[in-house]
């Protein structure tokens, strides 16, 4: 290994390092982290409470702007249970075009800090439509003030932004 090679990784190692021992540091709250996202934000008080479950409004956001290609998500919030479930639906109305398509949620505390991370990258063919469900678990005593849903057409491929959600997931504090 060459001394320059040397420097950069040990720099790069150290980096990563301090953002994850630093509370206030990189990635406690990821969403400034994200590119290229088409983010919505349900505030708590905007869902629906039944005894301990909430239902959130739902987030419906295409991931190409210029095709007919839709994300659904449906959320839930189990407080009793400390669960989010997300059930997440993705439409390919094009019957020619073919993606990858990332879903990203964030539950935040009134501190802006990271509760609860999800992210997924799906394969979706065209015409085709694709419906799973999600649950976190957390210590929802921790009180959830906001979801941030984000979605996008992942061009590089399966794979994009699992490092990133990784990291995000590295720097929840329990």
């Amino acid at each position: 290994m060459t001394p320059t090679l040397r420097a950069s990784s040990l720099a790069t190692l150290a980096a990563t390092f301090l953002s994850f021992a630093s509370p206030g540091g990189a990635f406690a709250d990821g969403r400034a982290d994200w590119s290229d996202y088409a983010w919505q934000q349900i505030r708590i008080a905007e869902c629906v409470a039944d005894g301990a479950t909430l239902q959130c409004p739902a987030y419906h956001q295409k991931w190409d702007w210029k095709r007919n290609q839709w994300v659904d998500i449906a959320i839930t919030l189990d407080t009793a249970r400390g669960e989010m479930r997300l059930t997440q639906r993705l439409t390919d109305n094009d019957p020619h075009d073919y993606d990858y398509v990332c879903v990203t949620a964030l539950a935040v505390d009134a501190d802006g800090n990271n509760v609860i991370a999800h992210h997924q990258n799906w394969q979706i063919a065209p015409g085709q439509v694709i419906e799973q469900t999600f649950i976190h678990r957390s210590d929802l005593r921790r009180k959830v003030d906001t979801i941030h849903i984000g979605s996008k057409q992942c061009r590089d491929g399966a794979g994009q932004d699992d490092a990133l959600y990784a990291r995000v997931l590295a720097g929840i504090q329990p």
